[in-house]
């Protein structure tokens, strides 16, 4: 569950994981009395997701909270997450302009993304925000509206219902639950309908570049490439890349197997 929370913001593990996908992990081991009692935190990974190599590190910052950085200081976390459900069924609707309504048999713009999932499964807000709107909206159904900022909107529709105490002009953390997947409005299954906006334009949930939420301030950027050095070096013997060699606690590698069907 560490390494989903490390990397939940670049790959979709629902979508994005393909057989030959593999990640590596250096983490730290508590002992007590000379005895491991717990596993510690990741304070290094790799992941190598579709052939796109995306390392992460451990690194306390100036305001004393521990956090997680690619090698250029640039945080893992992200204003947005990638999907608002944690577990779908499928994707039965894309971003699109030429899609076919299945109820009202139309070609009409298709412009967020559908999330097959059983009823009552609980919807996250992709990020923090305020409620904009909350209530019923022709055929979306139950809705609701997220304003993030003055430039990014996400929309959540035809929920089965809203979380208890959820209105207009609310605050929202991300991944704070809004609401339950359902079938209201014009729907024809169980499904979140999704939408992503940036300045009132549309833009396609699954690829769009989402804003970084801070970087290693410039002044310690060299303290911070300095400290990662070490688990650059491991990293790199770990995975056959011989440079140097720094040894950690524990490390692990595993390639991703997949069943054909």
């Amino acid at each position: 569950m560490q390494l989903v929370a490390i990397y939940g913001w670049d790959i979709d593990f629902a979508l994005d994981i393909r057989k030959g996908d593999s990640f590596t992990v250096i983490y730290e081991e508590q002992y007590k009395e000379g005895r491991m009692v717990v596993e510690g935190p990741i304070i290094a990974a790799e992941f190598i997701n579709k052939e796109k190599v995306i390392r992460a590190f451990r690194y306390l910052d100036n305001s004393g909270r521990n956090d997680y950085y690619n090698s250029n200081g640039e945080a893992m976390r992200k204003a947005f997450l990638r999907t608002p459900v944690d577990f779908f069924s499928r994707i039965s609707s894309k971003f699109s302009f030429g899609r076919k309504h299945p109820v009202l048999n139309k070609i009409r713009a298709h412009k967020g993304v559908d999330y097959a999932a059983p009823m009552g499964t609980p919807i996250k807000a992709t990020g923090d925000g305020i409620v904009a709107y909350v209530g019923k909206n022709g055929g979306f159904g139950n809705t609701i509206k997220l304003k993030h900022g003055g430039a990014y909107t996400t929309v959540y529709a035809h929920l089965h219902r809203f979380v208890k105490n959820i209105s207009r002009g609310k605050k929202v953390k991300q991944g704070q639950i809004i609401g339950y997947v359902g079938q209201s409005g014009l729907a024809t299954g169980p499904h979140l309908h999704y939408e992503f906006q940036i300045h009132g334009v549309h833009r396609n949930p699954l690829t769009v570049k989402l804003p970084k939420v801070k970087t290693i301030k410039k002044e310690v950027i060299s303290e911070f490439k300095k400290s990662i050095r070490p688990m650059l070096a491991e990293l790199d013997r770990i995975t056959g890349k011989n440079v140097l060699s720094a040894r950690y606690p524990k490390s692990i590698t595993k390639e991703i197997k997949m069943n054909d069907g």
